[in-house]
């Protein structure tokens, strides 16, 4: 059986020039990782999509863009929040149940989402981090069959000002001024 996704949204391939009606909110590079890449917070309707996007240059070869999207309902903004600090906090103090590694999906505005440990996030130090998940929406490479995911590194999120950013992000989006 197929897993039936909802329909895609707009692809962003051009973090500096995105299509009319997509409105970029932020941008941070991973200073501490990997100064080169950038992720770029766009609001496209009622929907954010954050867009991971570097220049990768091969031997012998031209340098391209590569991207890679996630997009989800604009209340994943607080939701994120609230889950990391529910899967923060000890079991003891009813946070995330011990030897659980990800919370149950929810949905979040109609769409299923997980939040999970990631033991490696990808970065040279091959740290630990977390994952979103969005399980009804398709990854936009085309040949994948797999849901959209976004990972950060425990550094990028709590040393390297993303965890600052989306506290803002959920501010103004939590006070319509998004």
């Amino acid at each position: 059986m197929t897993k039936q996704y909802l329909p895609p949204l707009s692809e962003i391939t051009e973090p500096d020039n995105p299509d009319h009606g997509i409105q970029l909110i932020a941008r941070i590079n991973d200073v501490l990782n990997y100064p080169n890449r950038s992720y770029s917070f766009y609001k496209q309707g009622n929907f954010l999509s954050i867009v991971y996007h570097w220049i990768i240059t091969p031997k012998n070869k031209a340098s391209y863009l590569a991207t890679e999207q996630f997009d989800a309902p604009l209340e994943i903004l607080p939701w994120f929040i609230n889950k990391l600090e529910f899967f923060r906090k000890p079991s003891k103090e009813n946070g995330l149940p011990a030897n659980k590694i990800a919370t149950d999906k929810e949905k979040v505005n109609g769409e299923y989402i997980i939040l999970g440990r990631a033991m490696d996030a990808g970065n040279a130090r091959r740290e630990g981090g977390y994952i979103l998940d969005n399980l009804d929406r398709k990854d936009h490479h085309k040949i994948s069959t797999n849901p959209q995911d976004i990972t950060f590194s425990d550094s990028f999120l709590f040393e390297g000002g993303l965890m600052d950013l989306w506290k803002d992000l959920t501010e103004k989006y939590q006070k319509g001024t998004l």
